[in-house]
This record gives C-alpha cells, sequence and structure tokens, in this order.
C-alpha cells in the first residue's frame, strides 16, 4: 500500500485514478451511490411502463383491424358471453370503472347489433345485456382483448404488489396531473379504428 494509499484510509478520503485526493466522505459516496440507485429504479419504472403501453397498443391495434371492433367493446362482449346476461352496473364492476364510462360503450356495441337490451319483470328499473347472435359469431373469431390479459395479471399479483403499485401509479398520476376517473376504458378511443365489420 503507498502512502498515499495509507493516508486515504487514515482520513476517509477517496483516492481517484489520476492520484488526486478527494474530499469525498464515506457519507457522500453513500448518498452519491444512493441517488445512483434511485435513477436505476425510474429508469427501470420507465422502460417497464414502454414496454406495457407498447404490447398492449399494438395488441389493440390487431384486434381492431382483425374485427373491427375495440378491445374496449370486446372486453365486454366477452363478459356477457361468460355471465349470459347483466345491467351496465354489473358490466361496469367487472370492467372495474363507472356506470357512464360503460354505457357509452355499450351504447356503440348496441347500435352495431352485437348487444341487445330487455327489460326484467320483476325489476322495471333494470335493463338486462345479451349478445345477439351476430355479437356471438364475432366472438367465435375474435382474439382475446388485452384488457382481459392485463386484469388477469393483475390477479395474480399479491396483495403486497398490487399495493405498491397502486402507490406507484397514484403518485405519477399526481405529478403529472391526472385523474384517473377522467380515463375511458383502455383503446376504447383508439386513433386508428378499422371498421371491417362482417
Amino acid at each position: 500500500m503507498t502512502a498515499m494509499h495509507a493516508a486515504a484510509g487514515d482520513f476517509d478520503l477517496d483516492v481517484n485514478p489520476t492520484n488526486e485526493v478527494s474530499s469525498m466522505t464515506p457519507a457522500a459516496t453513500r448518498h452519491r451511490a444512493g441517488a445512483r440507485h434511485d435513477d436505476d429504479h425510474r429508469g427501470v419504472a420507465l422502460r417497464g411502463l414502454r414496454t406495457l403501453v407498447a404490447s398492449l397498443s399494438t395488441s389493440a391495434r390487431s384486434i381492431e383491424w382483425r374485427t373491427g371492433f375495440t378491445n374496449a367493446q370486446l372486453f365486454l362482449l366477452r363478459q356477457l358471453a361468460a355471465a349470459g346476461t347483466l345491467s351496465v352496473n354489473e358490466l361496469a364492476e367487472r370492467a372495474r370503472t363507472n356506470q357512464s364510462t360503460v354505457s357509452s360503450v355499450v351504447g356503440r356495441i348496441v347500435r352495431a347489433g352485437l348487444v341487445q337490451r330487455a327489460s326484467v319483470p320483476e325489476d322495471a328499473r333494470r335493463v338486462a345485456l345479451s349478445l345477439t347472435p351476430k355479437g356471438r359469431r364475432l366472438l367465435r373469431r375474435a382474439p382475446t382483448p388485452p384488457t382481459e390479459a392485463l386484469f388477469d395479471a393483475l390477479e395474480s399479483l399479491t396483495d403486497h404488489q398490487a399495493r405498491a403499485l397502486a402507490a406507484g401509479l397514484a403518485a405519477l398520476l399526481a405529478a403529472l396531473g391526472l385523474k384517473p376517473e377522467q380515463a375511458p376504458m383502455l383503446f376504447e378511443d383508439a386513433p386508428h379504428r378499422r371498421r371491417a365489420r362482417r
């Protein structure tokens, strides 16, 4: 060990490759390393967001190209296929969004002839939604919408992972000045809409 290195060890100083003594203390060194570690977390988060958005967007565009209908519309159709009949409120619960957001999507698939409305005899205020033959034919050739895959992935998280994800996303939305209740269903308002209905 050189005298310079011995001095550095005695006085907690860093020695750089040019043999110039730095005044960095161990605490400052740890702080700088911690800052790099935090930056790494932000980089990982950003790459994760890019991957997620790119994958979901590609899947949604592919579905619209193949079917002429959006990810959100197919998601609701598949919920109706699984349940038989559902109300708008029940669909909103399954989509984890509000009733007004789902109502606008339901209106589109009703007008397209994929879903029919019917009153419920025992509850005049309730309207039951169900698939039409056209809606069932569409689902036979339609792929799984990315929303459904996303929901399945979220359900696979542990409670701790889900809480951490929710807290992180809430902080990011707050930093961007965004409110989650303003968001439509995923990819319902996609810019490249294909209307190749058959």
